[in-house]
């Protein structure tokens, strides 16, 4: 039995283990056979110095193998034992007679033990070793020593016995050794046969396993590039039998791209063991492409080394990847076409480029953006590649709800309009919060999925949204454009509210004067003319200051019922031409009959009139041209109201109208710009406030004014003013009888010069006056003098008390007394409306003479009269 032949078996520890318990059997045993041999052991006492030396090196090296088998040293312990067993029985042979002696009939228990402790080798190499010696001993017998002791057989005997009785029990123990062994090596069998058994289970289910895997695997020796197995998923993935694929060569899998991939993958498994991610390519039965991804790991398999490969499809993932891939690209270009949306003011590029990209992000065919005008008529604003030629019907629209979340299959008036422009198509209105500004209109040659038509809709979300910014910036310009001129205007009206007071007063007092003057001289007196100057003089000083009250926000406000085209016909005498243009210029008259009434302030209208006609003719020049004044009333809708683009904005309603229009020399668009600004004219000598105040007048009446002009052609401006439910009161003829009026009038006002003039006008009317630097002494005179006071005439700007506050005192104290305001800026006083009633009135400055005793005597006759009917009820 080999006990050392075959280290790498799983056994090698328990023979070990046996071997070691063997062996220690052994040493015991020769321990006490040489102890029991020497000591029973008949012999001569004079040849037991030989026989010590003998049996002391033995014993001892029976110890030193026993301490080396306690070290784990089991092979080294044999060879000292068996070495040193049979070289003291050699030596002692050799001394005792050679072949003949005892000790030379003790090796072959030498034999049997080297055979237990080293097997069949071991057991032929000591059997050799003693033969040889034995031949030796016979050749050399003569020169050997003789026996010491001749033995009896008796000795011979017991010798023997003791030789067998030691061989029979290591015969024993290594029959016992055996068949231990072969119980174990039995159950070793038995745990083999078991694990066999269940390695080809194993096997069976990695088999099974293998060819079940969900995902496609091939198993191919590296040398000869043979496929050894393909599971069912792989003989599906390449649509082959078994027979077709298994124990091939892999350049037969012919469609797909692997043979042609499959060095370089060799090559860096050889280098790296494992790759993974590999993609190939690959064709199916129905001429359809795909894509398969693929890892592979050398291993090392009875037939060789192989390269196990695991690769699925992964087309529906490479799709997957190019559909999200281009959904960041539409992402991305909804995100710029916002951005440029938000920065970008021109809406025609903004519109461009909507449809350009458009069209190109979906593969259209062509795509165009239709925009709805004032009217909700359809016109193409923008369009990309092949579109149709046919205009748009405007029915598309017509009943379209506000809500409608577009076409994904056009309507069939769509689709006609298509011809054979394309197969398909889409649609996506563009609405704002208030109204439908247009639709995106797409074109196609294949049906248009969700996530198209989910594109289309927010290309025309970012169009909507790009359509009201570019509404509400135009909304923020005009209101800044607004804000700008109230500036200006609050900024003159400072100006004009400073100086108004004291030159509407300076006014008031040449102009009283004048009229008195005018009175008290004979009709042919020579001074006459030159009065009649002063006093036309001073009308045109209180007509510009009116000018620039009116442009300053600041202007009175006496309102009136009034029919346009007679108030227009009125002013015949004073649109009179000079004599220097009558031939050059006509005016003419378009006067609309029956006008509804409009709610002004005449004086101002007339300015207006007048201004325009000035205008007008000033822009014919020097040339011969035409000049007409028209009237009409019309109905503004919020279309027409989009369409005129008037200033100021307006609401829709009813309106008067008063046109003038010119043959002159007429404006490009830059002037038209800017003629509503103050002091800007074209004219060298132009002030710059006529329009300007034409324009504040309109607009604090309520109304607007458009202006259309082309170089060289002339201009017309066209006033709008709000009709009103009134109707037109007819107007009388200026009364010229003298006006003369009796009682007490108290004249407040802190400018004496025109206390004296309204005292003069008064005291030459007949009344008696007092006069008052104040309020305060105003209200003293009234509460404490004991003469009657039948009217006051108040200014409203005082210092310390006020017109308003005087005139607040009076009536707590004489709630009925006739009072008459007058002021060259009542709005340098207070904003709201003046408290106007019977009792109360109002005269701008300044005025003339007669102007001032028409109010008196209208006011005393109106307090007069409420008294009276009080008084008989």
């Amino acid at each position: 039995m080999a006990a050392f032949t075959d280290p790498s078996s799983p056994s090698t520890e328990r023979v070990r283990q046996h071997t070691a318990k063997l062996l220690r059997f052994l040493i015991w045993l020769s321990l006490l056979s040489v102890i029991g041999y020497t000591v029973f052991s008949p012999i001569d006492p004079s040849l037991m110095p030989q026989r010590l030396i003998i049996v002391v090196p033995l014993i001892a090296a029976l110890l030193a193998a026993f301490w080396l088998l306690r070290q784990q040293q089991v092979e080294q312990a044999s060879l000292l034992v068996i070495s040193s067993l049979w070289l003291i029985l050699i030596g002692s042979a050799t001394i005792s007679g050679g072949i003949l002696a005892p000790a030379f009939a003790a090796l072959p228990t030498v034999v049997v033990m080297a055979g237990m402790l080293f097997g069949q080798r071991g057991a032929w190499i000591v059997a050799i070793l003693s033969i040889a010696t034995g031949v030796i001993f016979t050749l050399l017998a003569d020169w050997l020593p003789q026996l010491p002791i001749p033995h009896s057989r008796l000795s011979w005997s017991v010798t023997y016995t003791l030789y067998l009785l030691l061989s029979a029990y290591i015969i024993d123990q290594l029959i016992s050794h055996f068949r231990q062994s072969l119980r174990e090596t039995d159950k070793e069998l038995h745990e083999r046969r078991t694990v066999e058994k269940q390695l080809r289970d194993s096997e069976e289910k990695l088999a099974r396993l293998f060819d079940s895997a969900p995902f496609a695997m091939l198993i191919v020796r590296i040398n000869d590039e043979l496929i050894l197995n393909a599971n069912a998923a792989c003989r599906e993935f390449f649509e082959l039998s078994s027979e077709q694929i298994i124990k091939q060569p892999i350049r037969k899998l012919s469609r797909s791209q692997l043979p042609e991939r499959w060095p370089a993958i060799t090559e860096a498994l050889e280098q790296q063991g494992t790759i993974s991610g590999v993609e190939f390519s690959f064709q199916r039965n129905d001429r359809t492409s795909g894509f398969a991804q693929l890892a592979a790991e050398l291993i090392e398999l009875p037939e060789g080394l192989c390269a196990v490969v695991a690769f699925q499809d992964v087309t529906p993932l490479r799709h997957a990847n190019e559909r999200l891939a281009e959904l960041a690209a539409r992402q991305e270009q909804l995100a710029t076409l916002a951005r440029e949306a938000l920065a970008n003011t021109d809406l025609n590029t903004l519109f461009a480029a909507a449809v350009a990209q458009t069209a190109q992000t979906l593969r259209l065919s062509g795509t165009e953006l239709v925009e709805l005008d004032l009217d909700h008529q359809p016109y193409v604003r923008a369009k990309w590649g092949n579109v149709p030629e046919k205009l748009l019907p405007s029915e598309v629209f017509r009943d379209l709800p506000n809500d409608h979340p577009g076409w994904n299959q056009l309507p069939p008036i769509l689709a006609e309009r298509i011809g054979d422009v394309a197969m398909y198509g889409a649609g996506m209105p563009i609405r704002g919060k208030e109204r439908l500004f247009g639709a995106l209109l797409a074109y196609a040659q294949h049906p248009l999925d969700t996530e198209a038509i989910f594109f289309l809709h927010s290309v025309a979300n970012v169009l909507a949204v790009a359509i009201e910014r570019f509404n509400a910036e135009q909304e923020r310009r005009r209101i800044e454009t607004q804000m700008l001129q109230t500036q200006k205007l609050e900024s003159l009206g400072l100006l004009a509210g400073g100086i108004a007071h004291d030159f509407n007063n300076l006014l008031t007092s040449i102009m009283g004067h004048t009229s008195l003057a005018l009175l008290d001289l004979p009709s042919n007196h020579a001074l006459q003319p030159h009065l009649a100057a002063i006093d036309q003089a001073s009308q045109r000083a209180a007509e510009l200051c009116s000018q620039l009250l009116a442009y300053a926000g600041r202007g009175q406000r006496s309102l009136e019922s009034v029919d346009l085209s007679a108030l227009v016909r009125e002013m015949g005498n004073l649109l009179r031409l000079p004599a220097s243009r009558s031939g050059q210029v006509t005016i003419t008259y378009d006067l609309a009959p029956d006008l509804p009434a409009i709610v002004v302030e005449a004086s101002q209208i007339r300015q207006v009139v007048l201004n325009l006609l000035t205008n007008a003719i000033e822009a014919i020049g020097e040339r011969s041209g035409t000049v007409t004044i028209s009237t009409n009333v019309t109905t503004l809708t919020a279309t027409d109201l989009r369409r005129l683009n008037l200033t100021p904005s307006i609401a829709a309603g009813k309106y008067v109208t008063l046109t003038v229009s010119d043959t002159g020399i007429g404006m490009d668009e830059a002037t038209q710009r800017r003629i509503f600004d103050p002091f800007f004219s074209t004219k060298p000598k132009g002030h710059g406030l006529g329009l300007a105040a034409v324009q504040d007048i309109v607009r604090r009446h309520y109304g607007a004014i458009r202006v259309e002009s082309t170089p060289g052609l002339g201009s017309t401006f066209t006033v709008y003013l709000p009709a009103a439910n009134t109707t037109t009161p007819t107007m009388t003829a200026v009364a010229t009888t003298p006006i003369i009026l009796t009682g007490t009038a108290l004249i407040v006002d802190d400018d004496a010069a025109v206390r004296g003039t309204i005292s003069r006008i008064l005291e030459r009317a007949g009344m008696v006056t007092l006069e008052a630097v104040d309020g305060r002494t105003a209200f003293t005179l009234l509460s404490e003098s004991a003469i009657s006071i039948d009217i006051a005439l108040i200014d409203l700007a005082m210092p310390g008390m006020n017109g308003l506050e005087l005139l607040e005192a009076i009536r707590r104290h004489s709630p009925r007394l006739p009072v008459l305001l007058m002021s060259g800026n009542a709005e340098q006083i207070t904003s709201q409306p003046l408290p106007i009633n019977q009792y109360t009135d109002f005269l701008p400055k300044p005025y003339r003479s007669r102007d001032l005793l028409e109010k008196i005597s209208l006011l005393i006759q109106r307090a007069t009269s409420v008294k009276a009917n009080n008084s008989s009820q």
